[in-house]
């Protein structure tokens, strides 16, 4: 069944609800302050592996306030632990819009919490729960999370720009106007 550790895939998937990468205790439903994203399982089939593996699979509910044109077809997901803080931190990486690949540490992983995701492929070991015996959590080792550009109408036509770093540098002689 579990062998010593057992790597899940969980690939061209994303995110449901909120992300937490900067472990704020704002940005969670119950204020907590570790570094949680909710992963949607793309599959009934990996769905059912998990389950089988241990891991907690939930799935979304129909909202009764709401009436569907199409019968409801449920999202299935499982929140994944992102621990910066461990002696072997995972690999994050942060594909931009422009195609590079960002490895974020603990102080830029914050950032992925703001932007827009179009594609995210994770990597996660099973960890068995303390409190309960059979029970796995996943906790990321590798994941690439993919920025998306087609939110943004002007990306590609102003892409050739470069910012104006040396312009927006602060001046070395403060007695100096920039004017």
């Amino acid at each position: 069944m579990y062998t010593k550790r057992q790597k899940v895939n969980i690939d061209d998937t994303r995110f449901i609800f909120t992300t937490n990468f900067s472990g704020d205790p704002s940005r969670d439903r119950f204020g907590s302050d570790k570094r949680r994203v909710n992963v949607v399982i793309p599959t009934q089939e990996l769905a059912d592996q998990l389950v089988a593996l241990g891991v907690k699979v939930r799935q979304t509910k129909p909202n009764p306030e709401r009436t569907y044109d199409e019968p409801f077809v449920p999202t299935y997901f499982a929140p994944v632990t992102i621990n910066m803080e461990s002696k072997w931190p995972p690999h994050v990486y942060w594909i931009t819009t422009t195609g590079k690949r960002l490895l974020c540490d603990i102080d830029t992983i914050g950032q992925l919490d703001f932007i827009r995701v179009k594609n995210v492929c994770v990597q996660a070991n099973l960890v068995e729960k303390r409190n309960t015996p059979g029970e796995y959590s996943l906790y990321a080792d590798v994941m690439y999370v993919e920025q998306d550009a087609d939110a943004d109408p002007y990306a590609e036509r102003y892409a050739r720009y470069a910012a104006p770093e040396a312009d927006m540098a602060e001046p070395s002689d403060h007695t100096e106007i920039p004017f």
